[in-house]
């Protein structure tokens, strides 16, 4: 009786290696997220301009869409730090620059 002793014989012959179906990874979640609108506006809500590159190359969305983001993004970027720092100098520094002014009018604050 000759036997052959060979690696995992008593595993099934294959007729080749195939690679098992693919059931998630990176691939997968990022086809998902730039089809889906929805998770696109929370990840411009969330991360602003740096989300836009999905909104770019998102299937979805039509040209209009994705113009209309994408200046909105910009727009809110660029102009809501500038119309806060209007907001937060006139209604908290200038009050106390006021006091100030009256205090070292009436001859020092001490």
């Amino acid at each position: 009786m000759a036997t052959t002793s060979r690696s995992g014989e008593l595993l099934p012959q294959s007729q080749g290696y195939a690679p098992p179906p693919s059931t998630g990874g990176f691939q997968e979640a990022f086809d998902f997220t730039i089809r889906s609108p929805a998770l696109l506006i929370v990840l411009l809500l969330t991360f602003g301009p740096m989300a836009l590159p999905l909104v770019v190359i998102s299937p979805k969305l039509s040209v209009l869409c994705k113009v209309f983001l994408s200046v909105v993004t910009l727009g809110l970027t660029i102009v809501l730090p500038i119309a806060l720092t209007i907001y937060f100098s006139h209604f908290a520094v200038m009050p106390a620059l006021d006091a100030i002014r009256e205090a070292n009018m009436r001859g020092g604050a001490i």
